[in-house]
């Protein structure tokens, strides 16, 4: 695996992990971009606190998100930010910013920040590198971004995009029968009013403190289900 050129900063709760005062505990790593890390949330109110909560004293989950980063930065962080943990369990999602675009002259023309085939690759790579180290992978989605985040045209290639990449995640989970908690298909039924009070305005790309205990809800059963047994 290359080394990144640029320096990358470490996840708070990666940079302060202590391997031996964890030994016992099963070990649950999040790793992703913003909707992982919620920075400007207090520990106890992210989903990453939330979960570790639920899951009882004998778990803990460490939060290695770093805003705006793809897959393919995941990649590349994996052996400096998540085999340090030695996790039972590593919690992916990448989405939002795997297929984020960059428009450039007009509204059809644009780059995505992670193709669907790197990112197909990147997820295969990161679920071999749980296997191969004795954990297990499980991916999230996000819940859909209601419409506030744009208008028009390119808004309208921007969801089209998410929900394309959000069936090669369904396919590539599915194939490898890795846990996929779909948030993107199941979010709106797990509410009474959508988007009601649960997104950020006005990108509606993050959602907030309100969402937080649904989406670790969520996240906790698979755990439970997939991972600790």
């Amino acid at each position: 695996m290359m080394e990144l050129e640029e320096e990358i900063n470490v996840p708070e709760e990666v940079a302060s992990f202590d391997p031996e005062a964890s030994a016992d505990r099963f070990r649950v790593v999040a790793l992703g971009d913003s909707i992982t890390q919620y920075s400007s949330m207090e520990r106890e109110r992210r989903w990453t606190g939330i979960l570790e909560a639920s899951l009882g004293e004998d778990v803990m989950v460490i939060n290695s998100g770093l805003g705006g980063t793809s897959s393919s930065l995941g990649l590349f962080r994996w052996r400096r930010d998540v085999s340090p943990v030695d996790p039972h369990c590593v919690v992916i999602c990448f989405l939002l910013n795997d297929s984020h675009i960059r428009h450039y002259e007009c509204s059809s023309s644009y780059l995505v920040q992670c193709s669907p085939d790197r990112m197909e690759a990147n997820m295969r790579a990161m679920f071999q590198l749980a296997w191969d180290s004795g954990a297990k992978p499980l991916v999230w989605t996000p819940p859909p971004v209601p419409t506030w985040g744009g208008e028009g045209r390119r808004m309208e290639i921007q969801l089209n995009l998410l929900d394309f990449y959000v069936g090669v995640l369904e396919r590539v989970c599915s194939d490898l029968e890795v846990p996929l908690v779909d948030f993107w298909r199941s979010f709106p039924g797990m509410v009474e009013e959508y988007p009601g009070p649960y997104f950020n305005r006005p990108d509606g790309y993050h959602s907030n403190e309100k969402a937080q205990p649904i989406l670790a809800r969520g996240i906790a059963g698979a755990v439970r289900k997939h991972c600790l047994r």
